[in-house]
């Protein structure tokens, strides 16, 4: 695996966890003072604390949280640079095999020349959203398996998992297709997506269905259609989010085509 690959996706696992480590801060700093009330609490905390009390101690606080946030967004946007570089990498993407082949009870092994190390591993799952072993293979931390006793077959198959991650890598650097995509198919694809956006937020199916304003039980078929097989949505108990590339395929949609017609009142403000 190439050198540039493995130091970008460690890289990203760095950054991953000082982002978690700030937005747990952060939430402990609001909930320490304006308990664990909505973005409006918070608002009216502040001024409430302004006009009140002294002051000083409160504007501390509030100054911490708010260069807090402002490291976070400096943090994300780097992540997000360093998800996109780590993309474009994983389009031509090799494994360090060692040229052997190793044929172990109902299991072809390609093993590695040098391991790779399991944050690699998780990198590269976080951004291209998936599992890297599927239907039989197995890539791991020092080979390739394949569930088969038969060589050839191992080869095509291990050939078709990589062939497949390399084309969703390619997809995620090229934005354009996916909305393209979104674009000529049911408008309520595109509504689910944007109302998603706009909440920032987990919503349920009946949440979605009020916000884009179609009838209950309207969405069911396209919602989880989406789920299993666009990389658009992510699925928590009965709440639905944006997954990242979700995320980026509405932005680039809104900033080509502007927001969704015929929405309910009150959803784009």
């Amino acid at each position: 695996m190439q050198d540039n690959l493995i130091e970008k996706a460690r890289k990203y696992i760095d950054l991953q966890e000082t982002d978690q480590e700030k937005q747990n801060k952060l939430r402990e700093l609001q909930s320490e003072m304006f308990g664990e009330g909505s973005e409006e609490t918070e608002k009216k905390a502040r001024e409430f604390f302004s006009d009140v009390g002294r002051g000083e101690q409160q504007s501390t606080k509030t100054q911490e949280i708010d260069e807090l946030r402002q490291d976070l967004s400096e943090l994300e946007e780097t992540l997000e640079t360093t998800r996109e570089e780590l993309q474009e990498l994983l389009v031509n993407v090799q494994f360090p095999l060692n040229e052997t082949i190793d044929i172990e009870d109902e299991e072809i092994v390609f093993p590695y020349s040098d391991e790779i190390p399991q944050e690699v591993i998780d990198a590269i799952e976080s951004v291209l959203e998936e599992d890297l072993s599927r239907e039989g293979v197995k890539i791991e931390t020092d080979a390739i398996r394949v569930e088969t006793a038969d060589v050839d077959v191992a080869m095509d198959q291990a050939m078709s998992r990589i062939q497949e991650l390399r084309s969703k890598a390619n997809m995620m650097v090229d934005v354009e297709q996916y909305v393209d995509d979104i674009n000529s198919r049911d408008e309520k694809i595109v509504k689910t997506l944007y109302v998603l956006h706009k909440s920032n937020n987990p919503l349920s199916k009946k949440e979605i269905e009020e916000r884009i304003g179609v009838d209950a039980g309207d969405l069911r078929g396209t919602l989880y259609y989406v789920l299993d097989n666009d990389p658009y949505l992510k699925k928590s108990d009965s709440e639905f989010s944006l997954s990242d590339m979700g995320r980026r395929v509405i932005e680039a949609y809104i900033e080509q085509y502007g927001s969704p017609e015929d929405l309910p009142e009150g959803v784009e403000a």
